[in-house]
């Protein structure tokens, strides 16, 4: 019986002391190694960070989360992560009540319209780390052809297409169109929408009109305010005037990838990310350029998609001394302003395929041109469903809501 009971004491300490190592290794696990999420970014993205922090030789976790739910349903809390990676927009504003101020020193070597993109209520709550801008890509040898140069207003790039058109000896529908974006492509469709509405509208009125979209069940509201419907009314026009195809709005990324090699587009209205993915010969055939406004715009806005790294405001748990609590603070600072030097900006931009923040980073012409654009416009702003929408359920629905008008439109 004595033996029995001893036994028994002894299992019973065996399984606390098992217990307490289990918790120890999870609160040295917290103490020791830097917690990082990554939020609504592709594998490329990912990929191209976590290389970047394995070669940091920093301890790090790491846990990706997609935009199945809105990032507020995921994270909660400060105590949960060390250190986030995500895009500018609705899900990154949500974080704001526990996320530390932007990291200053990181900031002060940034352009100026990037280094202000990233904020909430006038909070800078995140530092920009790599940018996906939407552009055009103009054929150069056929605006070689029609004698012109890339435009530099929303009329001339009217123009552009109206003297493309008429110079085709073929007849519209068999004619290639000169305006070529993914329509079938949620991404690509929005920041072309969107892109549009700030160029022909003005930025305040986009501005405007994400106030409408945030927090509605249904769309009705944000289409029924009047620049959205002459957005909706212009890209229908530009369809009925053959400027884009008939069945633009059902093109992948994929064909448009591949009517870029034939010659068939005058212009491409693309984001960076799929300008990265084409072969260089194809590449070296367009020009990449800027959406163009309205002659009488004073103020302009650039589209883009903003990769931001952002740091959680963690309390000292109860295993560490305040000067743990404090090296692990000062880590993830310093990784952060790291993630925006010139040698970082190099490597981390050319395996994400996306433009650096930093003009000293080694880069190719295009890119540079491209942080040149976004450098030239008063702000840098998210899409409308990057900027209102917090899951990619919502987001297809929007794109659909946009395809379901403009078709409406075109029909009348």
């Amino acid at each position: 019986m004595k033996k029995s009971k001893n036994a028994a004491v002894t299992v019973i300490v065996i399984a606390v002391l098992a217990a307490l190592s289990a918790l120890y290794a999870h609160f040295s696990l917290k103490t020791n190694t830097v917690r990082v999420a990554f939020y609504d970014l592709n594998k490329t993205e990912v990929a191209a960070i976590s290389s970047w922090l394995d070669e940091k030789g920093i301890g790090y976790k790491a846990a990706v989360f997609d935009a199945s739910k809105p990032l507020s349903a995921l994270i909660s809390g400060s105590s949960q992560y060390d250190m986030l990676f995500i895009c500018d927009g609705a899900n990154m504003d949500s974080m704001q009540p526990i996320v530390r101020n932007a990291e200053t020193a990181a900031l002060q070597i940034l352009p100026l319209p990037v280094r202000i993109a990233v904020q909430t209520d006038r909070r800078l709550i995140g530092t920009p780390v790599l940018l996906d801008p939407f552009a055009l890509l103009c054929r150069k040898d056929s605006f070689a052809r029609l004698n012109m140069s890339e435009p530099l207003s929303f009329e001339q790039l009217e123009n552009a297409a109206e003297r493309r058109l008429s110079l085709s000896e073929r007849g519209r529908g068999t004619s290639p169109a000169p305006f070529m974006c993914a329509g079938a492509d949620d991404n690509h469709l929005i920041a072309f929408f969107s892109s549009v509405l700030e160029a022909a509208e003005g930025a305040d009125a986009l501005e405007e009109a994400v106030a409408f979209l945030d927090g509605q069940n249904d769309f009705s509201t944000f289409f029924s305010f009047e620049p959205v419907n002459a957005a909706v009314e212009r890209l229908a026009d530009w369809q009925k005037r053959g400027f884009l195809s008939s069945k633009w709005l059902e093109l992948t990324s994929r064909e448009t990838a591949a009517a870029m090699e034939a010659s068939s587009a005058l212009i491409v209205f693309a984001p960076w990310s799929f300008y990265g993915t084409l072969n260089e010969k194809i590449a070296d055939d367009y020009t990449l350029w800027y959406m163009p406004g309205r002659a009488a715009s004073s103020k302009r806005t650039a589209i883009v998609r903003t990769v931001a790294a952002l740091q959680f405001s963690v309390p000292k748990s109860a295993l560490q001394s305040a000067a743990q609590a404090r090296k692990k603070l000062d880590s993830v600072r310093a990784l952060i302003r790291e993630s925006v030097s010139s040698i970082s900006q190099t490597k981390l931009a050319q395996s994400a395929m996306l433009v650096p923040v930093n003009p000293n980073a080694e880069s190719s012409l295009p890119a540079a041109l491209a942080l040149s654009y976004v450098c030239a416009a008063d702000a840098m702003v998210p899409d409308a469903a990057q900027a209102a929408l917090t899951t990619k359920d919502r987001r297809a629905a929007f794109a659909q809501e946009i395809r379901k008008r403009i078709r409406a439109a075109a029909a009348r």
